[in-house]
Order: C-alpha cells, then structure tokens, then sequence
C-alpha cells in the first residue's frame, strides 16, 4: 500500500492556488494597465493574448517533457519561471516587458498544470487519485476567487497595483523552495490516458469529432477569458462604474471589499467553481448532456442580460456567467474522449492546445471595444458561446455513457 505524501500534497495544493491567482488577476488589471502605460484597448488586450498564447504553444511540449525528464524537472521550471516572471514584472517600467512577462507566467502555469495531473496520483494511493484531484482542484479554485480582489485591498493600502505580482512573486519563491527540499517518488510513469503520441496528432486532426471539439474548446476557453478579462472594463465604460466603487458606503464590508466590480470578478470564478461541485452529483441523476444543454443556454441568457440590463442587473449577471459556465469544459473534454478508445493523451494535447482560444477571442474582444464600443465587444463572447451550444445540442460527442 503507496503511503501518502502529505508534504508533496500540501505544497501541490500551494501550487494550484498560485496558478489561480496569476491566472484570474488579469481581469482587474487590464483598465488599469492601460491607464499606467496610456494605451488603447486592444493593446491591453495583449495580455490575456499573452497568456493564453503559451498554452498553445506550449501544452504539447511540456507534455513530453513531462514523459522524458520527469514531475520534478517540469514543476520546478514551471514554479521559477512564475517566480521570476512576477518578480520582472513588477519592476518593469515598459508595457511590452510587462506582456512578455505575463506570457512566461502563462507558460509557468501552463507546466503545473501538465505535470500536476498525474504527479498527485503518485502521492497517495490509486484509489484515492481522483478523491485527491477533485479536491486540490477545488481548493486551487480559491485563487482564481480571491485574487481580483486582491488588487484593490492593495491599492487601498496605499500600493500600485502591480505590487500584486511581487506578492505573487514572493508566494512562487517561497513553493519553488519547498519543491527543491522536498523528495519526490522515485518515478512516475505515465497511463496510456496521459501520454502523448506526436506520430498520431495529424491523423486526429482529420477526424471531424476532434476538429468540432477542439475548436469547442477554442470558443469556450476564448469566451470565458473575453468576459471575465473585461468586465470591469464593460462596467467602466457602459454603467460609468470605476473601480474603487464599492457595494457597501463603510465599514468592515467596504474595507475588505472596496471595489464591487473586482468582487463581481472573484464571484465570477467562484460560482463556477461551487457550480462544478453542484453538478458533479447531479449528473447520475439528470444526465451529463441535459446539464450541458441546460447551462449553456444559461450562459448565453445571463450574457446578454449583462449586456443589455441597468447596473445592478449587469453585475449580477456577470457573476451568473460564471456559474453557467460550470459544465462546458469538462462536458466538451469528456465528449471528445470517449468518443476514442485510445490516443486519449494524444487528444489531451491536442484540446489543451485549443485553450489558445483564450488568447485570439480575448484579445478580439478588446480591438472591437476599441473600434466600436464594449457592448459590441461582448457579442464576440455570445457567438463563442453561442457554438458550445451548437455542440451541447447538436455535438457528436459521447456524452451519458
């Protein structure tokens, strides 16, 4: 029987909060890049560009690295390249050192994620691997909520807002430390589910199933970015709503959440993350595609109702979008693969590749906020959106198997 590794765990679930943080964080701080460097939107657009950019060009990659140099060598590259990116960052005084270092912090991020998967399964026994996957996930998720709300307690205290990424830095420092001290397990071999075979990726590419869902996966991802990334700008500049505006006037309240729009980011991503909880149990019950379907007309309703509602209905909305978008990934991801019997790692590569989508969708919507205005903008988001439901509805995935 494996006995568990408590410290590798502790230090992989540190791990999974870091990347949330610097994954969510761009959401509040693109208005204000741009008011710092006095540059158009869609040049602060670059960095969600930026950063989902290196997924693309990097998921496969660090996937082989991951099968020929081991955990260890791709968590600590990925961990330091965090570390110094944030580090760089913030004593950067040039917005284009600023979006090449959130794209070396995308790539950092990009190999935690690679390498975590099937390192956690080495830490505890194998029954309990997806037990422990679900919940340092779930933990993980604390980031992604808390970090837009970070920025603002920060500048309340009297900082620039870039002084997140020193924090952010010091935080990689400090678990870069921590995985060089710690012993990892002799090796770790790779599942047939988690290898990659580059010989097999033109031929998948023929196959039509793969071709809708990655592309699914490209609109999805690109959506999710191009509204989380910009409501704080869609707020700016349609409800006239700034960033140091808060729900509550004083008190306790208003000092740890001083600014509505950054708190309506963090709900954003934590609705989604209690929504993939709600649903996980319902799917014996209700049927994974029924939950697809349902949540992705959801998504698109409660988009255009931010789109198209007073403040309050837009804030509220806002926040929905992001419990709506609890199924899609997951449901496009699961359909794809069971439509296969094998090459699963192959066709991991390939739809971690379309994460990319994030990169060209977010930074679509912030040329067309530049060119026409931020409404339109958003409907870049309703057609992406618009295609997972074309494929809840109409996909050939294997779904309810």
């Amino acid at each position: 029987m494996k006995k568990r590794n408590n410290y590798l765990l502790f230090v992989t679930i540190l791990l999974y909060i870091s990347f949330g943080l610097l994954t969510s964080v761009i959401g509040v701080i693109i208005d204000k890049f741009q008011d710092t460097y006095d540059v158009s939107l869609s040049v602060a657009g670059l960095l969600p560009f930026a950063f989902f950019l290196a997924y693309g060009l990097t998921s496969i990659p660090f996937g082989m690295a991951m099968d020929k140099y081991g955990a260890k060598f791709v968590l600590l590259l990925g961990t330091f390249m965090m570390a110094i990116s944030s580090f760089l960052l913030y004593f950067s005084d040039d917005y284009r050192i600023v979006i090449l270092m959130i794209f070396f912090i995308g790539v950092g991020v990009t190999a935690i994620q690679i390498a975590g998967n099937p390192f956690i399964r080495e830490l505890d026994e194998a029954s309990k691997y997806t037990t422990n996957l679900t919940i340092i996930i779930g933990i993980g998720s604390l980031g992604y909520a808390f970090s837009p709300v970070l920025v603002p307690l920060i500048e309340q205290s009297g900082y620039s807002w870039n002084t997140v990424y020193l924090v952010f830095g010091i935080i990689n420092f400090v678990i870069l430390g921590l995985l060089a001290m710690a012993k990892f397990p002799d090796s770790i071999v790779l599942n047939e589910s988690e290898k990659i075979d580059a010989g097999k990726i033109k031929q998948l590419f023929k196959n039509p199933i793969i071709i809708t869902y990655a592309i699914g996966i490209f609109m999805y991802v690109g959506a999710e970015v191009g509204v989380s990334s910009y409501i704080i700008t869609f707020m700016h500049k349609i409800h006239n709503v700034t960033n140091d505006q808060s729900f509550w006037n004083s008190g306790l309240l208003h000092t740890a959440f001083p600014s509505k729009v950054a708190l309506v980011v963090g709900l954003f991503w934590l609705f989604q993350a209690f929504g993939r909880l709600i649903i996980s149990p319902l799917m014996k019950y209700v049927g994974e595609r029924r939950l697809f379907i349902i949540h992705s007309i959801g998504t698109v309703v409660a988009l255009l109702f931010a789109m198209y509602g007073d403040e309050t209905t837009a804030l509220v909305a806002f926040a929905l979008v992001g419990y709506f978008t609890c199924a899609s990934f997951t449901a496009l991801f699961s359909a794809t693969i069971n439509s296969f019997k094998s090459h699963h790692g192959t066709i991991s590569g390939i739809l971690g590749t379309a994460i990319v989508g994030g990169a060209f969708i977010g930074w679509l919507v912030g040329y067309t906020g530049d060119v026409l205005n931020m409404r339109w903008a958003m409907w870049v988001n309703v057609l992406a959106f618009g295609y997972v439901l074309y494929l809840a509805v109409w996909g050939k995935g294997k779904l309810d198997i």
